[in-house]
């Protein structure tokens, strides 16, 4: 349904093949039912069956199948496990340290303006990283993530001495500036369990996550204040794409890229306002949208580890400046 228009461009070249068909086997390490699973990942595996006109299908190994560690993904790419993964770059520090871009606090508005820019930017060939590894189908943002805790979180200051969580080097650099203990090592899936077993207190996420991962379960409060994304990648193995026909890489390439960032900001967008207005109408969680003042104090709080990120390496405030007006578009 997401790329109905542009995938019947290619399908006239790829039925001229008649090739045989080719199963991608695509690693997620969401449950089935996850909604970026269930819906958007099967969503783009059907827009290539369509656009390769059946040559190409893609078969969905969710939950973990293919390896259970959201860290292992990108390894079972590039041993051939998996043809196409969904990847998480926070777990794998220093393989795309461009994407970090999209981490920093206050700077992405919505999955679908910062997963566009992202595209953008990496089409001008500014993001850091071994990209040209990989065959790189498609890279997104989350929306912003908000402070999930179990106490209530209102000030940087308020997070002195808890134990924090956050899914990247970055973020936990702010965690612990503010004076928290920041946590790493704890994924997406375990974070409800650290949680229970008071491991951590709390820990950055957007409300997607704090779905599909049964956080809401764990936590009592959420405070909107927009504390950075989790970039995110759909990589393929490089060799397995360049073995497909043309027609069949052109199918691909029709679905891929700025297309699949549109089709993901869109359905993750809309998504997050369904499962907010669900959580609030439920009225079990607080929710505090911040005023003014909040925001001025958790930016502020926020800024040296984004001064230290943009000292790091010459081209980042370039990078920055490029990404931040890919949004502005």
């Amino acid at each position: 349904m997401f790329y109905k228009t542009l995938a019947s461009a290619v399908v006239a070249a790829c039925i001229a093949t008649g090739a045989t068909a080719e199963t991608l086997r695509f690693s997620s390490i969401e449950p089935p039912v996850a909604f970026l699973t269930s819906k958007v990942f099967s969503a783009w595996g059907k827009a290539v069956e369509d656009a390769t006109a059946g040559e190409v299908k893609v078969k969905i190994f969710a939950g973990g199948t293919l390896g259970r560690s959201p860290a292992q993904q990108l390894k079972l790419v590039e041993d051939g496990v998996a043809d196409v993964a969904f990847i998480v770059p926070g777990y794998n520090p220093g393989v795309f340290p461009g994407v970090i871009v999209g981490e920093l606090p206050f700077v992405v508005p919505s999955a679908k303006a910062g997963s566009l820019a992202m595209w953008s930017v990496y089409e001008q060939g500014l993001l850091e990283g071994d990209f040209d590894k990989y065959k790189i189908i498609a890279l997104f943002t989350s929306s912003p993530q908000y402070v999930a805790s179990k106490p209530e979180i209102r000030m940087p200051s308020d997070l002195q001495g808890r134990n924090f969580r956050a899914s990247s080097p970055s973020l936990l650099a702010v965690i612990e500036d503010m004076g928290a203990v920041a946590v790493g090592g704890i994924t997406g899936p375990t974070v409800a369990e650290s949680l229970s077993r008071g491991v951590i207190e709390g820990s950055f996420n957007e409300w997607n996550a704090i779905k599909s991962y049964r956080i809401a379960d764990a936590i009592d409060h959420v405070l909107e204040v927009p504390m950075g994304t989790s970039p995110l990648m759909i990589v393929m193995n490089k060799a397995r794409f360049e073995g497909l026909s043309e027609a069949a890489q052109a199918g691909i390439d029709a679905v891929s890229g700025a297309t699949f960032a549109t089709a993901f900001g869109d359905a993750f967008d809309a998504q997050i306002a369904a499962t907010r207005a669900d959580y609030v109408a439920q009225g079990r969680i607080a929710i505090t949208v911040p005023d003014r003042a909040t925001l001025d104090a958790w930016k502020a709080a926020s800024q040296p580890v984004i001064d230290d990120w943009l000292a790091a390496a010459p081209g980042r405030p370039a990078l920055l400046a490029a990404y931040r007006a890919a949004i502005g578009e």
